[in-house]
């Protein structure tokens, strides 16, 4: 297998402050499209909250990122993700697309044309947090809150059972990763402009009987935020590894009031993250440094193309967008770090992108082998190639493991991991692509 560069932003000399703004725009997805995460016949009959594109821009003065987060089970395919880039190339050196996994969002794949209605309006958003780029003074910290737990049950002999709902929250699965990383934007007067809330767990609090477009908890989660920080900050949701994780209340019937449940779980996230939030004291950093860094790493697929067909067309058709991202045989699968250099190693923010599903274990690897403490990972960003598990979960099989929603050859997790580790020391400058001299070990000098 090979791996290509596609992208380096590197560093520059000159040094500046960090500046940020922020924007929003519905997508407003059209009704009577598909409904993603339950199968591909159940369409969409109306609204329960507004689905968003939420931009973050960051600039140190030499160049500009936008971080936009996207209400949706999947980010957009490659062409319209570069058709927003082309668009706002003039004024942003990178874009960064990066999707919640709601279930109860539009799948864009199965209807194109819906597509173009949402692309002018997440541009503009764009342009709009851009434009509105201020100085600003930024810091983090951790939190941690339970809100789902591992579905994959491991018995004692090694085999796996599948265990969707656990609303007693007696029963112990592992691993799971309670851990609220917040990311605080102030105004340079001390005000909130943004919340940033990492966290790993699959938004399907709302089931298959749900009809209606919502972000489930994560967008509960921005609203308790918002109204608890005040001063019109914006809250993100950054979804981080949840391939293998569900919340306690997994596809709650309607009938069992399963807006008021994904409610309540959202508003426990977003306590936790307000408590965090409001402990952080922001500084200014004047000698920021953003820095990205993509590499593409080809995949094949892992399985039998005849006997994968077969499984596939058995419950997508074959024209299906999801069917075409299952049997795809040679995958190029993007690997985004994101590195803000804000003064030193314990304030350094490191973000790396997965186009998929990653397992839990993979962001609690990512922040033991980080040389910064404050690294992220994100899920579905950039992409997606469907489940990303473990090695060890791919032997063990169950859903997300040796089914054929994971598709991405054995240890593709892994090299992503290893690709994003590499990227952050290489972005540091703690890696060089010139060997070091050294002297000769003595038994080999000679006169």
């Amino acid at each position: 297998m090979r791996t290509f560069l596609l992208l380096i932003l590197v560093s520059v000399d000159a040094l500046a402050e960090l500046r940020a703004g922020v924007a929003k725009a519905d997508l407003d997805p059209p009704l009577g499209i598909p409904m993603a995460g339950y199968g591909p016949t159940r369409f969409s009959k109306g609204t329960l909250d507004a689905l968003e594109a939420r931009v973050l821009a960051l600039s140190d003065g030499n160049r500009t990122v936008a971080l936009v987060t996207l209400d949706l089970c999947f980010t957009f395919n490659e062409q319209a993700m570069d058709q927003i880039r082309a668009d706002v190339h003039a004024i942003v050196d990178e874009v960064i697309f990066h999707a919640s996994h709601t279930h109860s969002g539009p799948t864009y794949s199965e209807a194109p044309q819906a597509v173009q209605h949402a692309v002018p309006r997440i541009a503009g958003a764009i342009r709009a947090a851009a434009a509105s780029m201020a100085p600003v003074q930024i810091g983090s910290a951790w939190g941690q809150t339970y809100i789902g737990f591992n579905r994959r049950y491991v018995e004692t002999n090694g085999d796996v059972r599948m265990f969707w709902r656990n609303e007693t929250k007696l029963s112990t699965t592992f691993p799971v990763d309670p851990s609220v990383g917040v990311i605080r934007i102030d105004r340079r007067d001390g005000t909130p402009l943004a919340v940033l809330v990492n966290y790993a767990c699959h938004p399907v609090v709302l089931g298959p009987d749900s009809f209606n477009y919502s972000a489930d908890y994560p967008g509960e989660m921005r609203r308790v935020v918002e109204e608890a920080m005040g001063h019109d900050a914006m809250a993100f949701f950054l979804q981080g590894a949840p391939g293998d994780i569900n919340p306690y209340y997994d596809k709650t019937p309607l009938a069992e009031d399963a807006v008021a449940v994904m409610k309540q779980t959202g508003q426990i996230l977003g306590l936790e993250a307000v408590r965090v939030a409001r402990s952080i004291q922001t500084r200014v950093a004047e000698s920021a440094r953003i820095q990205t860094k993509t590499v593409v790493i080809e995949v094949a697929n892992r399985w039998n193309r005849e006997k994968l067909e077969a499984e596939v067309k058995a419950h997508y058709p074959e024209t299906s967008g999801i069917a075409r991202r299952l049997l795809a045989q040679d995958m190029r699968m993007p690997v985004t770090t994101l590195v803000l250099n804000l003064g030193s190693p314990e304030r350094d923010l490191a973000f790396v992108g997965f186009p998929g599903e990653p397992f839990v274990e993979f962001q609690m690897q990512l922040r033991a082998k980080s040389p910064l403490p404050n690294s992220f990972l994100l899920g579905y960003t950039n992409g997606y190639f469907a489940y990303l598990p473990t090695i060890a979960a791919a032997v063990r099989g169950g859903y997300g493991a040796n089914t054929p929603v994971n598709p991405s050859a054995v240890g593709t997790g892994e090299r992503m991991l290893n690709t994003g580790l590499i990227s952050i020391y290489e972005l540091l400058g703690m890696l060089s692509d010139k060997p070091t001299p050294h002297a000769a070990p003595a038994q080999d000098r000679r006169q």
